[in-house]
């Protein structure tokens, strides 16, 4: 009987698709290392549009893992706060999400629309680009052309009232994803609130709310750049409310979480994740100060010599200078 009834559960997970996995961590690194070993230990196999084929037709990668998430930083500045799993350049990335050093080009989103409408925008070959997160939550296309500031009514809502529960951003605007062939933003919501400990201190919390992330590849750098605006805007909530406001937790939510079976083709997954899981908190990733010497500076100062790429504007290349220069100074650590 018991022989029958596992049979039927197995059959049952297998037929309703992927697992919510849950995890609950003290900084990002420990938080990062635990989903990936869920993900390995219970990721439904599953096709991707990024799986590759040979000549014939047949696929050359295994499917992907995948999952649901709900995963809880509770002290996104704890460290170690950069994990080694990194797959990116941090500092280029920090610059472009939450400064908008590459928001120039983004094409304008009334040209976009039209475009989309009649089929004339190709991904692969337009110079220009469809969004960036920073464009779409500081310069919302919203109706008749106009532009938004999300951050800003996020701010001032909670500035009036700090355990706000309309303080919240979307990404999505129908009018022009809807029509994309290609990314779609995978950051899709920011929803902010404050609670106040027993000492009166008063904290923001963040959750990010994402269609699709790869877990393998971008996850950690995601939530590197999140929790970096998450200490910018407690910064400045606490100008606007003329009191301390501090880092609170962090908590992110995937439709998909996934490792790529071209990732798990390449190299042994399970070996590396068993080995980062196992080392000593201490060592599961870089503080802020190694980061920003080792990882962050240098990369700002790479962007600024790829100015005949990006063509920034003053306002960008002034922005990235000044940051490296505040934290040189150590008004703040990445």
């Amino acid at each position: 009987m018991e022989t029958h009834h596992n049979s039927f559960a197995e059959h049952f997970n297998d037929a309703i698709g992927t697992a919510v996995i849950l995890v609950s961590a003290n900084n990002i690194p420990s938080a990062i290392y635990t989903a990936m070993g869920e993900v390995l230990a219970r990721g439904y196999k599953i096709r991707t549009q990024y799986d590759r084929k040979d000549s014939q037709g047949k696929y050359i990668d295994p499917p992907s893992l995948d999952v649901s998430s709900a995963i809880e930083i509770i002290n996104p500045y704890a460290q170690p706060r950069f994990p080694k799993s990194s797959c990116v350049e941090i500092g280029k990335y920090i610059a472009e999400t939450c400064w908008g050093v590459k928001d120039h080009l983004v094409l304008d989103q009334e040209e976009l629309k039209e475009k989309l409408a009649k089929g004339e925008f190709d991904e692969t070959t337009e110079t220009y680009w469809p969004y960036t997160y920073h464009q779409r939550l500081y310069a919302y296309p919203a109706s008749h052309g106009k532009k938004m500031n999300q951050v800003q009514k996020m701010l001032e809502r909670l500035a009036e009232d700090p355990i706000t529960r309309r303080a919240t951003a979307i990404t999505f605007v129908p009018e022009i994803d809807q029509y994309i062939r290609g990314d779609l933003p995978c950051l899709q919501r920011i929803f902010l609130r404050c609670t106040e400990d027993k000492k009166g201190r008063l904290y923001l919390h963040m959750n990010t709310h994402w269609r699709s992330r790869d877990l393998f590849n971008a996850a950690a750098d995601n939530i590197i750049a999140m929790t970096f605006w998450q200490r910018e805007w407690a910064e400045e909530l606490s100008r606007m409310m003329d009191r301390e406001v501090l880092v609170g937790k962090y908590k992110d939510f995937a439709d998909s979480l996934h490792i790529y079976g071209q990732v798990l083709k390449s190299m042994d997954v399970e070996k590396m994740v068993r080995k980062w899981n196992a080392l000593p908190e201490e060592g599961k990733g870089y503080t802020s100060e190694d980061a920003r010497d080792l990882l962050v500076i240098p990369d700002l100062e790479k962007l600024l010599t790829e100015d005949s790429q990006w063509h920034f504007p003053q306002e960008a290349k002034d922005r990235i200078a000044g940051e490296m220069e505040r934290m040189r100074r150590g008004e703040y650590l990445p």
